[in-house]
């Protein structure tokens, strides 16, 4: 019973106090992958604590005391054996395996909507030669990118226009950072688990989260090939315009809270606080099942 008592406990705090801080967490701005990490470490810690919830529902030693001598009682007769620990196994299965399902759900939607996009983009769209971008026309600041197999990099007339040459290259190479980053996986998987857990504060944070982390790293991907002011320029010309369903745009997410950023200009995480992160990232879905496993 204590086991089953300390699981339960653990998956509440990973499902609503745990996100409520590392969404306040000023350091992630200076560490913005990391910080997914950890925000993936919060989903397995939860989800590996409801598999071993079952587990340990499925053996009657674990629990004890008169109040659930009947529930043991019952769990003997019906789960001892072999098949017992099979009903168990497939029981922690289902639980990942529905997760898995609204996660590719998810990405399989998207996916859709880029290719429509893409579709869209062959009959109004104009290919710059040697420039690494589409042009569509449109008055409005815009600019962003359509992941997936051909992937693209959408400016508007309107943000070819405002931009210097300088601010196009950093937002290209911004949009290029998600390309090769896969970035629109990540936000699409936590985007897609806040759509089927809406009342679970674990779910609404990290979609909010990653969305702007991702676009941060992407930002700090960049800076490797321009300067801070000229990106925050940049973002704040395209802030107002939107992308697509399944497009991440340079502008759209966090603009202002990435402009302080950028001209704040505050050092990297150091290294041992980046990987003490790591470490805790992979501790929190190894916990349950020490707990249940444990002697």
């Amino acid at each position: 019973m204590t086991v089953l008592l300390l699981l339960a406990g653990y998956g509440t705090v990973l499902g609503t106090a745990a996100p409520r801080w590392l969404a306040r967490a000023r350091w992630v701005a200076r560490a913005p992958r990391t910080a997914v990490v950890l925000w993936a470490g919060l989903w397995l810690g939860l989800a590996g604590a409801l598999a071993m919830t079952a587990h340990v529902l499925s053996e009657p030693g674990h629990l004890a005391g008169p109040t659930v001598h009947w529930l043991a009682r019952d769990a003997e007769q019906t789960v001892e054996g072999p098949a017992g620990h099979w009903r168990a196994l497939l029981l922690g299965a289902a639980v990942l395996g529905a997760a898995g399902a609204v996660v590719a759900t998810g990405w399989l939607r998207a996916a859709r909507a880029r290719a429509r996009h893409r579709l869209v983009l062959d009959l109004v769209a104009r290919q710059e030669a040697g420039a690494g971008w589409w042009t569509v026309p449109d008055e409005r600041a815009a600019a962003w990118c359509v992941p997936g197999r051909g992937g693209r990099i959408v400016f508007s007339s309107g943000a070819v226009a405002l931009l210097d040459p300088a601010q196009r290259s950093a937002v290209l190479a911004h949009e290029r950072a998600h390309l090769r980053g896969r970035h629109h996986l990540l936000s699409g998987a936590a985007g897609a688990l806040a759509r089927a857990l809406p009342g679970l504060p674990l779910a609404r944070a990290a979609a909010e989260q990653v969305a702007l982390l991702v676009e941060m790293a992407a930002d700090d991907r960049a800076l490797r090939q321009c300067a801070p002011r000229t990106l925050a320029t940049a973002l704040y010309t395209v802030a107002a315009g939107r992308a697509p369903g399944g497009a991440l745009a340079a502008g759209e997410v966090g603009a202002v809270a990435r402009v302080h950023r950028l001209l704040a200009a505050a050092p990297p995480l150091s290294a041992p606080r980046r990987v003490g992160c790591w470490a805790l990232a992979g501790l929190l879905p190894a916990l349950p099942v020490l707990l249940a496993c444990g002697p």
